[in-house]
């Protein structure tokens, strides 16, 4: 028992030492997560739009005599949006 008293002091003591962030500090971390997710969003969203051209035309390029070649194409592109 007194094993795990000393154990959790130790961790307030530890807990004390930290030095916790400013509001500042916060605030500009938050801007930067804000700006990297709002980069990734776009990327993304011109990665699926090159995509599902490439695959508009490939589609186009070989025909829709195959139902199957069809049929995939719009699984895939389905799957896309």
């Amino acid at each position: 028992m007194y094993k795990i008293k000393r154990y959790f002091q130790g961790v307030i003591k530890q807990a004390k030492m930290v030095r916790w962030p400013t509001r500042r500090d916060m605030l500009s971390a938050f801007a930067v997560v804000l700006v990297i997710i709002a980069i990734s969003a776009i990327a993304l969203t011109i990665d699926d739009y090159i995509i599902a051209q490439f695959l508009n035309v490939l589609d186009s390029q070989f025909g829709t005599e195959e139902a199957t070649s069809s049929a995939a194409a719009a699984i895939i592109l389905g799957f896309l949006k």
